[in-house]
């Protein structure tokens, strides 16, 4: 029968640890670990640096293979301990416990070279090694974890047993006389190197496995977590593969199926309408082949009896159990939808009713002003009865004037916004009052803002009060443009008069002014639509200033786009 001898058992000590450290270091780089289990890949590598000492030490000096080699064993073995306790309880090993290193490390040089004692050093390695075996071992078993139990427990037994043949050949070589060291003739050093052989492999690959194990209740936990989240939810949850289901939460199955399970191994497309069915299907063939197409966002759900469900939909790739899988999240808005549609309804219908009640008016004012008009060549005589017609014949016209606004005010968001071209905007908007001498300039004529069809009534509202009031020495109108942090700002600001502080306050409040008081106030509520604000900003007497501003998405300038 062979028996090895004490180099060979090194050797496969050196061999077995770097095998365990690669192991190690492949699990490390391509799975989930956890504090604590770097530090025991290092910790074997170490044990390996030192046995490798002693496999070579015959041609190297006693310092090198023997103080520094039984040093890495000792390290190693405190920082299986100091993984330990980061791994059960997230707790690192206190560093005055390596420190301790530093006194051992003399002693060891003093045993050696000024009182060469193989017992003494023998003590002092046992000293440090048994405790901190003892101490993994009960950190590990004292840990609370019913389902690591058998893990935990070999794991620990690895530990103890390794610690009993540390103090056994360290107390034999106590009590008994003769050549005791590693490499000695002693019958129990093969013993013990098997034994430590064994119980690294049991040890570290219980370490592995407690890693793996933890790993895969994290992920169970997590699969329940969100398996209760997607079960609560009230948005239909799918899981499939392309074609047929393998998940449905509740409310998917309440909707479309007596229970889950009928839902699951049903085609995809077997519940959606022929026109939805058709487009998910180009779409997940795409999205399954990397084409990133446009995602697919509404679809059609047809029920058992016929009744369309109209949805929001979200798909993306997931892994179901390992295996390659299509997450579809469905929102109902069916009700949103008819909401939309009654409202829309409503809107028009009142809209309709504003332009009959708008159009019955303006017949019946038109018919006041031609009576007033008739008794004004009637009563001109009568100078009090002239001057109250001349009040009604005004009262008459605001009044028509305040419907026209209406009609104006109610054409407001009923359209999406477009991109409009400013200088065009003003022309058309110069075009269209009496400019008397007064210049209107532009400074930028490529720029376009995105806003509301009824933009080019800012200008006008904005240049038809500057000539109302900026009084009969104005002779310019500029409208310039810059850019700040906030966006866009477009100065409209004339060399009249300017406006006084107190009217600043009020200037776009719905019925100020000396005319209808709505053209300001317009003006603010078209802006607003699209976010745009505007502010007046001019100094009394140094003529009106007022500064639109117009966020960064909502404005561009596109050369060629001049009117």
């Amino acid at each position: 029968m062979w028996t090895p001898d004490i180099s060979t058992l090194f050797l496969i000590l050196f061999l077995i640890n770097v095998l365990l450290t690669l192991m190690l270091f492949i699990f490390w780089r391509s799975q989930k670990t956890y504090d604590g289990f770097r530090i025991w890949m290092l910790s074997l590598l170490a044990t390996s640096c030192g046995y490798f000492l002693f496999v070579t030490g015959g041609s190297l000096p006693v310092l090198l293979y023997s103080t520094v080699a039984d040093l890495l064993i000792v390290l190693s073995v405190m920082m299986r301990l100091d993984s330990t306790g980061r791994y059960f309880r997230s707790r690192p090993l206190p560093r005055i416990v390596y420190f301790t290193l530093i006194p051992a490390a003399l002693l060891l040089l003093w045993f050696t070279f000024s009182v060469d004692s193989f017992i003494m050093r023998g003590v002092i390695i046992g000293v440090l090694i048994v405790p901190s075996f003892v101490a993994t071992s009960l950190i590990a078993i004292r840990f609370r974890e019913p389902a690591t139990r058998p893990l935990r427990y070999s794991f620990a037994a690895a530990l103890l047993v390794t610690a009993f043949f540390w103090t056994l050949i360290t107390v034999n070589a106590i009590i008994t006389p003769g050549d005791h060291s590693l490499g000695g003739p002693d019958p129990l050093n093969p013993i013990f190197f098997i034994v430590t052989i064994l119980m690294d492999i049991v040890s570290t690959g219980s370490f592995l496995m407690l890693n793996m194990a933890r790993s895969q209740d994290e992920l169970r936990q997590s699969e329940e977590q969100y398996r209760n989240l997607a079960d609560n939810l009230p948005d239909y949850i799918l899981v499939h593969d392309r074609e047929f289901i393998r998940y449905a939460n509740p409310a998917a199955a309440r909707l479309m199926g007596p229970s889950e399970k009928t839902l699951v191994g049903r085609s995809l497309y077997s519940f959606l309408a022929p026109a939805s069915a058709e487009t998910s299907r180009a779409y997940i063939n795409a999205l399954h082949s990397g084409d990133a197409p446009a995602p697919l966002t509404i679809i059609d759900i047809q029920l058992h009896d016929g009744t369309i469900r109209h949805c929001l939909i979200k798909t993306v790739p997931i892994k179901d159990k390992g295996m390659p899988a299509l997450l579809s999240v469905i929102t109902d808005i069916t009700e949103r939808k008819a909401a939309e549609h009654a409202l829309l309804r409503l809107n028009k219908k009142l809209t309709i009713l504003s332009s009959i009640t708008r159009h019955d008016i303006k017949n019946q004012l038109m018919a006041l002003l031609t009576y007033l008009e008739l008794s004004k060549e009637e009563v001109d005589a009568i100078p009090t009865a002239s001057e109250y017609l001349k009040k009604e014949m005004r009262i008459a016209q605001t009044m028509g004037q305040q419907i026209d606004f209406t009609k104006i005010y109610e054409d407001m968001g009923t359209t999406s916004p477009v991109w409009q071209n400013i200088s065009a905007g003003v022309r058309r908007a110069v075009a269209a009052l009496p400019l008397r001498d007064v210049k209107v300039v532009v400074d930028q004529l490529d720029l376009e803002i995105y806003a509301d069809s009824l933009f080019e009534k800012v200008f006008y509202n904005l240049i038809d009060n500057a000539l109302r009031y900026g009084g009969d020495a104005m002779t310019t109108i500029r409208i310039t443009s810059s850019e700040t942090g906030a966006g866009l700002v477009i100065a409209c600001e004339d060399d009249g008069v300017g406006i006084p502080g107190n009217d600043k306050k009020r200037l776009f409040e719905q019925g100020y002014g000396k005319n209808t008081g709505l053209g300001l106030f317009l003006t603010r509520e078209i802006l607003l639509i699209t976010g745009i604000t505007i502010a007046v900003t001019g100094e009394p007497g140094k003529g009106a200033r007022f500064e639109i501003l117009v966020p960064k998405d909502c404005y561009r300038v596109i050369p060629g786009t001049r009117e």
